[in-house]
């Protein structure tokens, strides 16, 4: 989806409460900005209390009316994407491990539909709670498919992607899980991805290049909370980029950094291990790149980016190709201090 098609719904709350850290670091000979130095402040910022504010007021709303089932009239009416606003930021709150490390990620969605009145309004406040319940059903389920011995979730994207044929709104409910397990940075050759492990023997399977990627980036482009404090993102977006979207060769492709984003084609030349696998100096090439891409999303969004997969597989198409596979995901970031997470597999 584009960086803002889901945008067109105004966020209820104030605008960013962006914590950016300024600090320069140099990671094999590339120079970056917003680099994960520990943050010193520990007293959250006046828009951080206010969006924490804001989201436990709707919390609030909805325990009430949970409260008081018979109320017949009154109380906040939302459109379809004001809900989707609120419950994302919620959700978010409540339930999601921000940077945690996970080497391992799935980005999945699903579509419940809405009912909206005549004035495309829902017409009972009582049904946010409902619907609450129901994303949270959706996402447990989403979690019950993914194979990992252990699971976290990282973000919640909830996008009003359409109108069905009463024009009743279509909620699109993107989750991002991680396999709750943290990689460890090793500064070795790797094969490209399918969770090969370092090259050539396979050790710390099923970390891969890709996965060591993703943690690189993570971890240079996101500040670390000061202790005791978290982060929490609000209207969140994503993007996934085509591998051959910037070509970066000059004459005919070769196979070997062709473009900025890992990719290898049989139309091109017969793959062997030779391209299967990335030495150190390949690792910083892209890592140089990916990180790139990290800060331009938040550029291009001004936004806080928040989150990334990077997985690498091949494609079987015309031609056999193999790649890396980059999600990027943006939110307003807030800082919590001192506040749990729950678990949404135990809610």
């Amino acid at each position: 989806k584009s960086n803002f098609s889901k945008r067109i719904k105004a966020l209820a709350l104030a605008g960013s409460a962006a914590l950016l850290i300024a600090g320069v670091v140099v990671v094999n000979g590339c120079k970056k900005e917003n680099t994960n130095t520990q943050v010193k402040q520990t007293v959250v910022d006046d828009e951080s209390q206010a969006i924490t504010a804001h989201i436990l007021a709707f919390k609030e709303r909805m325990t009430y009316y949970h409260e008081n089932p018979n109320l017949k009239s009154g109380g906040q009416l939302y459109t379809a994407i004001e809900a989707a606003t609120e419950l994302e930021n919620l959700l978010n709150y409540n339930f999601c491990y921000t940077n945690s490390g996970c080497s391992q990620k799935e980005y999945a969605s699903s579509e419940f539909i809405v009912p909206l009145d005549d004035l495309e309004k829902i017409n009972d406040p009582k049904l946010m709670e409902v619907y609450y319940n129901k994303v949270i059903d959706t996402i447990q389920a989403q979690m019950g498919r993914v194979n990992y011995s252990t699971k976290k979730l990282l973000l919640v994207d909830l996008e009003v992607s359409g109108m069905d044929s009463n024009g009743d709104a279509i909620v699109t409910i993107g989750s991002l899980i991680g396999n709750g397990q943290a990689g460890v940075l090793h500064n070795e050759d790797w094969w490209y991805g399918e969770n090969g492990g370092m090259y050539p023997n396979g050790q710390y399977y099923p970390e891969d290049a890709a996965s060591q990627l993703m943690k690189r980036v993570l971890d240079n482009v996101i500040p670390a909370p000061p202790t005791g404090g978290r982060w929490t993102y609000t209207d969140v977006v994503y993007e996934t980029i085509p591998p051959t979207q910037d070509p970066i060769y000059s004459g005919d492709p070769d196979n070997y950094r062709d473009y900025k984003i890992f990719y290898a084609t049989e139309a091109v030349a017969t793959i062997t291990y030779v391209q299967k696998h990335l030495p150190v100096a390949e690792m910083s090439f892209y890592e140089c790149n990916y990180i790139d891409y990290a800060l331009g999303y938040e550029t291009t969004t001004g936004m806080d980016f928040s989150d990334c997969t990077i997985t690498g597989g091949p494609v079987w198409d015309e031609y056999y190709y193999i790649q890396h596979n980059y999600q990027m995901f943006a939110g307003n970031r807030h800082l919590a201090m001192n506040i749990g997470i729950d678990d949404i597999l135990a809610y």
